[in-house]
């Protein structure tokens, strides 16, 4: 009889939900729960049949429109009811480890003890490719020139092992992170990839690299996100690591996958430069999460990081009323691209440096999943239904 009944973690899990929100459903009849007594006190029990049947009618309805493809991996754990891990350590266990740590995490499946450090071995080639490029270049056309240059000048280019393509992410992220600033500096920053960040984008005082250590952490890799998808669909036709990037950097021009935070730099620069009181009502961007069902489990940690860091800012006021107000309209919470764009705009950056900053932690991500998909080939060929006339002839 148990194997008709599951518990509430299992049930909610099953659903993606959280277990208030089953709880909601058993009160309104949609489930049938009963109460089971234990060491632990009251708990209470859900029928089996009822939580497959809601888990079937709700992927029927997330389908319509969308083409469903599950992949097996080992990188990411992300659960809908708001939870992430990587290689089996929740984010929360991560939050005081440096960005090279975390991408080392996934790619070798192990935490290291002690700080990592990657030398930026490739400083006169980017150099040389940022001073060629035109100054229309936007951040992804130099991520993705630096990208192209460096696969040229790799001659273990082919090589797809996991601990080779662990070290094209070592020498290439550091180069990455010089491209985010247009300026081409004749004497390129060295230390940690946020430091790096922060010192070619920081043109006043310096300002802290921690926030930037810890949203390249939270956004090192995100499941099978547009970018990440479409990076392991290459990686799985044997394209090689530098080829998986540029992928990935491409997908990334979406508006849609990498174009929110953004937004949210330009709504806050918008109301910045009006009176409070006269501030018109303005869509706001940077809330909710298609994946999610209950918050981004992210963001939370990034904008406690900012309100550190920016406290007394009369910038940090209006990222403060902003989310007030998306709180009073009922809005989701905020997620992890609302976290990025106000750091962008509270450091006083650029609005591209979001997308920069995005494709830079990333880029661990997408090497973590062609690593896998170069050991455990699956090819990815989905199937077209076709919806065109029917058969015609001449």
């Amino acid at each position: 009889m148990d194997g008709e009944w599951m518990t509430a973690a299992e049930a909610a899990d099953r659903l993606g939900v959280t277990t208030r929100t089953l709880y909601a459903y058993a009160s309104r009849g949609v489930l049938t729960s009963r109460p089971v007594r234990g060491s632990g006190g009251r708990r209470s029990q859900y029928e089996r049949a009822q939580v497959e049947a809601l888990a079937a009618r709700t992927a029927k309805r997330e389908r319509a429109g969308q083409v469903e493809i599950r992949v097996e991996t080992a990188v990411t754990d992300l659960k809908p009811a708001g939870s992430l891990a990587f290689r089996g350590y929740p984010i929360e266990d991560l939050l005081d480890q440096s960005f090279e740590n975390v991408a080392e995490l996934l790619w070798t499946a192990d935490l290291p003890a002690d700080p990592v450090f990657w030398p930026n071995t490739n400083r006169s080639e980017t150099t040389r490719v940022l001073t060629a490029l035109p100054e229309t270049a936007g951040v992804l056309d130099r991520m993705s020139t630096v990208v192209s240059v460096l696969g040229m000048l790799d001659p273990a280019r082919p090589d797809l092992e996991p601990a080779a393509v662990a070290d094209v992410g070592r020498r290439l992220i550091p180069a990455m992170a010089s491209a985010i600033s247009a300026h081409a500096d004749p004497h390129p920053a060295s230390g940690s990839v946020a430091s790096v960040i922060a010192d070619r984008l920081t043109r006043a005082d310096t300002l802290p690299s921690a926030p930037v250590d810890l949203a390249l952490c939270l956004l090192a890799d995100h499941e099978l996100a547009a970018s990440t998808f479409a990076s392991r669909i290459a990686a799985t036709t044997g394209a090689d690591p530098y080829a998986a990037v540029d992928i990935g950097i491409q997908t990334m021009r979406a508006v849609d996958h990498g174009g929110t935070a953004r937004d949210v730099h330009r709504m806050l620069q918008a109301l910045s430069t009006v009176e409070f009181s006269v501030r018109p009502a303005v869509a706001l961007p940077g809330f909710g999460h298609p994946v999610y069902t209950d918050f981004d489990p992210r963001a939370p940690h990034l904008l406690a990081a900012l309100e550190r860091v920016h406290a007394g800012n009369a910038r940090l006021d209006l990222v403060q009323a902003v989310l007030e107000s998306a709180s009073r309209r009922g809005l989701p919470r905020p997620n992890i691209d609302f976290a990025l764009g106000a750091l962008t705009w509270l450091h006083g950056w650029p609005e591209e440096a979001s997308l920069g900053l995005a494709v830079v932690a990333r880029t661990a991500g997408w090497l973590a999943h062609a690593a896998e998909a170069y050991e455990r080939p699956s090819r990815i060929r989905p199937r077209a239904v076709y919806i065109g006339p029917r058969l015609r002839r001449r």
